[in-house]
């Protein structure tokens, strides 16, 4: 039997303390945790209780974690702006890397930690834990099975999102500043752009958006809807926080797949409920297990990632989300909140030399945004809204 891959984590936030580390407790004969790393003592102490590890297995340097000799993987549970630097290190060191959602804040570095990855010949998978959720898995499989025949448009509503702040002992509102989390709810809640994506069976090519504060003088968007168009297929993806409706609808040239929530809410804090396919031959309502609740869905999520991710290492195949996949979510992200600000389309890839690929959403304000665009009136991501004003540093600081 192959020997557990040793895993080091790096932050020991909550998302870490209560999914990661109980993902890889639960799959005994693939993982064990070696190691953990995070710059505030009492969150680091609270992994190495949790975790059951020696002082010396903890650090409050993450480059000392990625030296050991008893780390084969590196999980990445940071605030997505730190991912790059830690990626990349991971790499030089050989050692495989699962990094938490969204890949980066920008694309130009989430480009650098795929480019690093392929040259070091190492694994790169990333948590897009709701592909494992079941009524999704069941949808593909549908699709895949010709039920409704050709795709034509998915929606995705997910406007229930509950705006959850990050741990206590670092910076609880650290998602609400768009240096340090690329964005607001769309950026968080990504998961809704790589489902729409997932569903179509096809890469997004363009991307059109509208958004919005969720209140007046907030520096990130509380509300995104997101057009994401293919070649000849269209998902509409809206995302929001409050308390407006969720679930999914995917439209075929031949039927229809519905994925409903409990009192029409929102994945995953609303459980599922049930999947109807209608055809020509009528409506039915597959016998599917009921929705689990918030935590034990992603729980359980998050044990199938990670163990789909040992077998992409030990196999040599990809995982299911796959760092250059992941890129292409973000680059499709950044794209709405571009297209939002210029009143205008935009395609995908981004040019690589264009301030939104380099620096991300607080790239905009080196474009030429109109005066009159909303975003710049609603003084979202630093930009001011007098045109002629001085936004953000462009230097990189």
């Amino acid at each position: 039997m192959t020997a557990p891959l040793r895993v080091g984590i790096v932050g020991c936030g909550n998302v870490a303390l209560n999914f990661h580390v109980p993902a890889y407790q639960a799959e005994p004969d693939r993982f064990t945790i070696t190691a953990l790393a995070d710059p505030t003592p009492e969150r680091l102490e609270l992994g190495r209780s949790t975790t059951g590890l020696s002082p010396d297995q903890v650090h409050s340097d993450a480059l000392a974690l990625i030296a050991r000799d008893d780390v084969d993987v590196v999980d990445v549970c940071t605030p997505q702006h730190l991912h790059r630097d830690l990626a990349v290190a991971a790499a030089a060191a050989g050692k495989h890397i699962l990094c938490e959602k969204p890949l980066a804040a920008a694309p130009a570095d989430a480009a650098a930690m795929v480019k690093a990855a392929e040259q070091a010949q190492v694994v790169l998978g990333v948590v897009h834990n709701y592909l494992f959720f079941p009524e999704i898995v069941a949808a593909r499989t549908l699709i895949d099975d010709g039920a409704i025949g050709e795709v034509r448009t998915v929606t995705v509503d997910m406007l229930g999102v509950v705006d959850s702040p990050g741990a206590a002992g670092y910076r609880p509102q650290w998602r609400h500043d768009p240096a340090a989390a690329g964005g607001g709810v769309l950026m968080d809640m990504l998961h809704g752009v790589y489902l729409g994506e997932h569903l179509l069976g096809e890469p997004v090519e363009r991307v059109s958006a509208y958004v919005d504060a969720a209140t007046p003088g907030d520096a990130v968007e509380g509300l995104a809807l997101c057009r994401l168009e293919s070649s000849c297929r269209a998902a509409l993806v809206n995302i929001g926080w409050g308390f407006g409706p969720g679930g999914i609808r995917i439209n075929g040239s031949k039927g229809r797949i519905v994925l409903r929530y409990r009192d029409e809410g929102t994945i995953p804090w609303a459980p599922f409920e049930s999947l109807s396919l209608t055809t020509e031959a009528g409506t039915e309502i597959l016998d599917l297990p009921p929705g689990q609740e918030l935590v034990p869905l992603v729980a359980t999520a998050l044990q199938a990632t990670v163990a789909d991710f040992a077998d992409a290492v030990t196999t040599g195949r990809a995982p299911v989300a796959p760092g250059r996949a992941a890129l292409h979510t973000l680059e499709a992200t950044v794209a709405a909140y571009t297209s939002a600000a210029l009143g205008e389309s935009v395609g995908i890839p981004l040019p690589v030399d264009g301030p939104v690929h380099r620096r991300g959403v607080i790239g905009l304000a080196e474009l030429d945004v109109p005066a009159a665009s909303s975003v710049r009136a609603s003084g979202l991501f630093g930009l001011a809204a007098d045109s002629s004003s001085t936004d953000l540093p462009t230097d990189g600081s």
